[in-house]
């Protein structure tokens, strides 16, 4: 079941992870960029309707821990986003990462 945010962007810490949901009706998981990067997760959807209109969705969320980058899992469905950010220890902090998103 997938859980429909109140808001735009939400965040939880669940045992040992972040979850980020966004909420993107009427996007396809094609017109989603997701980026890891200096400790913030970047969501960037663009979407152009066949009318010629462009619609964009970009948001930053920082979470106050490290994260695994290598572990960072992301899927969409229900017209939301779904990201989990793994809880690191390590200290071996990578500069950036793009995410795949799956179904």
């Amino acid at each position: 079941m997938t859980h429909h945010p109140d808001h735009e962007v939400e965040l939880f810490k669940d045992e040992g992870s972040y979850e980020v949901y966004a909420d993107l009706p009427g996007y396809d998981r094609a017109d989603i960029d997701l980026r890891w990067h200096d400790g913030r997760l970047h969501v960037t959807a663009e979407h152009r309707t066949d009318d010629g209109e462009t619609r964009v969705f970009n948001r930053h969320v920082s979470v106050p821990r490290r994260v695994d980058a290598d572990a960072i899992s992301a899927t969409y469905g229900d017209d939301v986003l779904t990201v989990r950010l793994p809880v690191s220890d390590d200290d071996d902090d990578r500069p950036g990462t793009r995410i795949e998103v799956g179904e």
